[in-house]
Parts: C-alpha cells; structure tokens; sequence
C-alpha cells in the first residue's frame, strides 16, 4: 500500500550551499574558540499582534506565555524571540514553517495580528566555543558578559556592518540569524575575527 502520510517540503537551498568547510587551529593547542555551523532548512516565521495572539502561539507552539522584552522561550525545537513591541520571530523545525503559518492564521482571524514565512530570507547559524562571546563582542555592541546577556536572552544589532538577532541558547553558544544575502559576510566575518582563538566552520 502506498504511503499516505504527507511529505514535509524542506525549505530553500541553505543560504551557504557549496561553501567548503574551513579549519585554522588553536594557537594554544586547545580545542578551536569557535565552531560555526549553518542551521539548515531551519522554518522562520516573523509574527505581528498584541497579546490577543497568545491562544494561537500556545495552541501551534506550546509556548505558555508571550517571551518578555529581549529574551526568548523554548519549547522542544522552536524558539519564540522577541524583536519589539508586538513583533517576534519563531524558529521551528524545517518543513513545519507551511503547516505552523496555515494555523496561525486561522487562529488569528478576527483579530488584528500577522504571520509571515521569512524561511528563505534569513539564515540562522549555530556558533559556539569557549571564546564566542570575545568573537562577537569585536563587532557587537550588545554588553556581551555573561551574567549581562544570559541563556534564555535574545536582541536585535549590528555584527560589523550587518544586522542580526542574537539568542543565547547557553553560555558558550548561540543562534545568530541574519539576512540570507549577508550570511557569506557574516561567516567570513566571523572567521576572521576568530584567528587567533581557532575556529571551525562546518558545513
């Protein structure tokens, strides 16, 4: 019998396809300051709405609760971050971001609220590394300490001379999501300012 169950469409090609992997080695010897790693097919959904949207978030998240100013909340594999007032971006699983956006229209008729696909306009890279927060801070202006921007924050700037949104997932590592058409500036970027920590792109 023929496989009834739908097939889940993955998103566009990623944003750095056939860029080779790259290595340059700790000068101390030591694992590499910063590993790199594109977060492929990764669903990006940008939602608009005041707090009359929080039924439908719940309802096709499992978020309880709206994330409060500059920090996000987590549930399972999606992230629900906030970018402004009214405005958040969900990262879910790759090719959930159709069916994900198809509900929360639903859901969000008959009040004043918005949900579009960003999926192939954004490119979200993992980073990593004992020295990731020395890296950003070379071109970020967000106060990168620690016990500043925890695990659990998120925030809009500038790496250099692109513009980015930031989530700490934990203290060495991050999600940077950034225009898809800045993704190879950003690497490269990114790669250069980790030189002398070592770093580590992975494709």
């Amino acid at each position: 019998m023929a496989d009834a169950s739908p097939q889940i469409r993955l998103p566009g090609r990623n944003a750095l396809s056939g860029r080779p992997a790259i290595t340059h080695a700790n000068q101390d010897g030591g694992k590499p300051g910063l590993v790199i790693e594109e977060l492929v097919h990764l669903g990006k959904l940008n939602i608009r709405g005041a707090a009359d949207i929080l039924p439908g978030i719940t309802a096709q998240t499992g978020c309880q609760s709206l994330p409060e100013n500059n920090r996000f909340v987590t549930i399972g594999e999606r992230h629900l971050a906030w970018l402004g007032p009214d405005e958040y971006l969900l990262l879910c699983e790759a090719g959930r971001e159709d069916e994900i956006q198809t509900r929360l229209r639903q859901d969000f008729e008959g009040i004043h609220a918005a949900v579009t696909n960003v999926t192939d306009g954004l490119c979200a890279l993992g980073i990593r590394g004992g020295s990731v927060r020395k890296v950003l801070a070379k071109g970020c202006a967000l106060d990168l300490h620690e016990e500043v921007f925890a695990a659990g924050q998120c925030a809009q700037s500038l790496l250099s001379h692109a513009g980015i949104t930031l989530l700490a997932t934990g203290e060495t590592r991050f999600v940077l999501v950034c225009r898809t058409s800045f993704a190879p500036y950003v690497v490269d970027w990114l790669v250069d300012a980790a030189l002398e920590y070592g770093v580590s792109y992975r494709t």
